[in-house]
Order: structure tokens, then C-alpha cells, then sequence
């Protein structure tokens, strides 16, 4: 490969002869070197031998002409100084383009070609996947795209698929088929069905394919298989008995062990149901003592793809104000004497000698406080259900209870609010209610 330019414009000759790559016949790289193309890259780049940006131009300029040279039909400027052509169109002979600049008009026929050269579901897929990222989507987002991916797709026949030939039928049989395989329960089939529809109207928007066959597809059809064995009520939230449990063994902990901070995170929670990222993102400066309430503005998040832990914005994207009970100021203030006392004190209420503690922390202790107070082991979020349901009973309306929870009213009522009296209470309605009518 010549053409490579060196120091000063120079040009250089990279060769391969008798199993050693020859530069400029005056340095020799081996084999082994050779196989490892970053290292061969590496060391031309430090060397000052290669330029790697005008090798990639280059390298661009050899890719359009490839390109170019397939196109069959005539490019030509018109009176009006627009250049035209025309470009193969599914399902049609040909169609006409045109535009203002000769290199837009070349992008064209070049995207059109590269369309056309990739006709699977795989292909589709990351191109797709490429539209969002131009949204400016999250790094978790994107993570999120490539785990389901792998779970839905990966090494399937589907994903091989040219899907200009798929039909209702095809996509029908393939929903079917992984709903019943993976055991997908409503949230997951409703993913799956969202990446399918995504990736043919983006085929169909980029006028790939004339018709886009999931319109035809009935949903009925696949999500009557879906898994509905949903937790009971009692599995997503936490009985009085056990939250009683809970809360005494983690003033226990607190009593023996005052510096291990997530203990303190928990209880706020059964306070205020604030998710857990909320309470790991909690700041000092968002306890407003003096106005009696806490304003809830960021919460932790963990970067999928860099591994790392930050704080931003709520779920939401919204910012609300808790009020400050005094529970929640006997706690803060418990909290606060623990934290000075071992030198814990920072800028985020719940912190620890290693800095902000993150959810995965209180995640871990509330789970590990649920069996040592000998209860069955409950996450954040059913705590979190639970603050919702007693709101309801204590009288609040769904307004009230959706704002302090920061959901939408519809959300709150679909998804959080459950009947959690106890059963004696229940016995009593009922034995009331059995009374009304009869003869005395």
C-alpha cells in the first residue's frame, strides 16, 4: 500500500515482503505486528510516519468512487441548475432525484446503494438504533437497546432476514414464538414489539420498503401469550406488622452501628417514598428547615456504558416539594450527629467514608434489615408502594398523592395504589355492612 504521507508531505511505501512489512525499506515490523493492527497503527501514528485523517479521507475518497462506479444511470445538470439522476426504487423502475449541489446529489445515489446493499433485520436494527442516538438518547438508553437486542434477537433467524420479503405472517409467528420462548411478561413483550414496529417504519420512512407490514399485525395475537403471573398484593408492598419490624430493627442498627449510613436512607424512605435514587441524590442544601420542606430535584443514575455513578435530573425531569414531618427532621437530624461524628459530613445527606452512598447500598441494607428482622425481604419501591396506599387510606386524593410522589395521577392509580387494610379491619366493614337491614 503506497501513498501514505509522512514527514512533510513525503510520500511513503508500507509493503509486505517475505513476511515482514517493509516502510520506506528502512523500518521493519514483524509479523506479530502486523497482526495486531492498533499496535501497527499506534506506532506509524507516534512515529510521525502516517497521518491517520488523511489515510481516512483517502480511504473515503476510494469508498465513493467504488460507490459512484455501480450507479448506472446518467448524472446531469438541468437548465435550471439542479443536477439529476435516477436511483433504483422497490416495487417501481426507477426514480427521479435531483439537487442543487453535485456532491448532495452523490451522497444520495451513495445512501441509496448502501440501503440497498443492507436488507436484514440486523442491519435495520443499527441503523435504527443510530436514528436515536442522533435524539442525544442516554448512554443507559442505548445500553438498554443493545441488551435487549442480544435478548430478543441475537442468533435468531429472524434477525437474518431480508426484510423486504417479511410479512404479517413472518412477524406474527416470530412475536409469537419469542413472548412463548423467553416467558415474556407484558412490560418485556411490549419492548419487544416496540423494537419490531420501530425498525420497519424506519425502513419505511427511508422508502427501503413500500409497506409496512406490522400495521397488519394484531396485537391480541401474540400478547395472549404473554406471562401474567404477577407478584400479589402482599409481594409489592409491606403489611403494618412488617414495616413495625422493619423500622425497630433499623433503629437498631442505627443504636449499634451509628456510621453505617444507608440504615438512616432506608428510613426515609418509609417516610416519604421517595425513590431510591432520589434519597442517594439528596442533598443538604434541599433541606429547607426554615420552610418545612424538602425539595426533591436530582437523583442518582448509573452509567451503563461507563461504569460510573452521577447525579441528574429526577425520573421525571420535574422538581417537587416533600413536606417536613417531624419524623423526617428527628431522622435528618440523626443522620447529620452520625455523620459529624465520623467525619462523614459533605455535600449529600446520606454519605459514608467513601464518599455519596449509592443505591445499590440502600438497595443491599434494606434487603439484608428485612432478614435480620425475620420478614420476608421487600426492595425500596415496595416501600415506596406502600407510603402510596397509606396516603389513600389517611384520606389524600390522588392529586395530592401523585405530586408528592411525583407521578402523573393515572400512573399513580395504575401502578401504586393498592388495598392494604388489614383483614380485621376488612372483617369489621363487612360484619357492619352484613347488619344493615336486619329485623332486629
Amino acid at each position: 500500500m503506497c501513498g501514505i504521507r509522512g514527514w512533510a508531505g513525503s510520500e511513503w511505501c508500507v509493503k509486505k515482503q517475505n513476511g515482514v512489512i517493509l516502510i520506506n525499506r528502512n523500518i521493519l515490523l514483524t509479523n506479530k505486528a502486523e497482526n495486531d493492527s492498533d499496535a501497527l497503527l499506534k506506532y506509524l501514528q507516534e512515529n510521525d510516519i502516517v497521518d491517520l485523517s488523511y489515510m481516512r479521507n483517502q480511504m473515503k475518497m476510494i469508498e465513493r468512487k467504488k460507490n459512484l462506479n455501480q450507479h448506472s444511470y446518467k448524472i446531469w445538470q438541468g437548465s435550471d441548475g439542479y443536477w439529476r439522476t435516477y436511483i433504483p426504487e422497490e416495487g417501481a423502475e426507477r426514480k427521479l432525484i435531483k439537487k442543487k449541489q453535485k456532491e448532495k446529489l452523490e451522497d444520495a445515489i451513495i445512501e441509496n446503494y448502501k440501503l440497498r446493499r443492507n436488507n436484514t433485520f440486523a442491519w435495520w436494527f443499527d441503523s435504527w438504533k443510530q436514528k436515536q442516538i442522533s435524539f442525544a438518547v442516554s448512554d443507559n438508553t442505548i445500553a438498554r437497546y443493545e441488551r435487549d437486542y442480544r435478548r430478543f434477537f441475537e442468533g435468531s433467524d429472524f434477525e437474518k432476514m431480508d426484510i423486504r420479503t417479511m410479512n404479517e405472517e413472518d412477524i406474527t409467528a416470530f412475536m409469537v414464538q419469542t413472548v412463548k420462548k423467553k416467558n415474556l411478561k407484558e412490560k418485556a413483550g411490549n419492548a419487544l414489539w416496540g423494537y419490531v414496529s420501530g425498525v420497519y417504519k424506519h425502513a419505511r420512512v427511508k422508502k427501503f420498503i413500500q409497506e409496512n407490514p406490522c400495521e397488519y399485525v394484531e396485537k391480541k395475537s401474540y400478547s395472549r401469550f404473554f406471562n401474567r403471573d404477577y407478584k400479589s398484593i402482599e409481594e409489592r408492598t409491606v403489611n403494618d406488622n412488617d414495616l413495625e419490624k422493619l423500622i425497630q430493627e433499623l433503629h437498631n442498627s442505627q443504636i449499634k452501628k451509628p456510621q453505617y449510613i444507608p440504615s438512616y436512607a432506608v428510613e426515609l424512605a418509609r417516610y416519604t417514598g421517595m425513590r431510591v435514587g432520589e434519597i442517594s441524590g439528596l442533598r443538604w442544601e434541599n433541606i429547607f428547615g426554615d420552610k418545612g420542606y424538602i425539595l426533591i430535584n436530582t437523583s442518582e443514575k448509573f452509567n451503563e456504558k461507563k461504569k460510573i455513578w452521577y447525579t441528574e435530573g429526577t425520573k421525571t425531569g420535574k422538581e417537587r416539594r416533600f413536606p417536613l414531618s417531624d419524623e423526617i427532621i428527628s431522622l435528618l437530624e440523626r443522620t447529620k450527629k452520625a455523620e459529624m461524628k465520623y467525619g462523614y459530613v459533605g455535600e449529600f445527606v446520606f454519605q459514608n467514608e467513601k464518599g455519596r452512598v449509592n443505591t445499590r447500598s440502600i438497595s443491599h441494607c434494606i434487603r439484608y434489615r428485612c432478614k435480620k428482622a425475620g420478614i420476608e425481604e421487600k426492595c425500596i419501591h415496595a416501600v415506596r408502594r406502600t407510603f402510596n396506599s397509606k396516603m389513600k387510606m389517611a384520606g389524600a386524593s390522588s392529586a395530592v398523592a401523585a405530586s408528592l410522589l411525583g407521578h402523573s395521577e393515572r400512573i399513580n392509580e395504575n401502578n401504586y395504589t393498592y388495598d392494604i387494610s388489614q383483614m380485621e379491619y376488612k372483617r369489621e366493614i363487612v360484619s357492619e355492612i352484613s347488619k344493615i337491614g336486619v329485623a332486629k
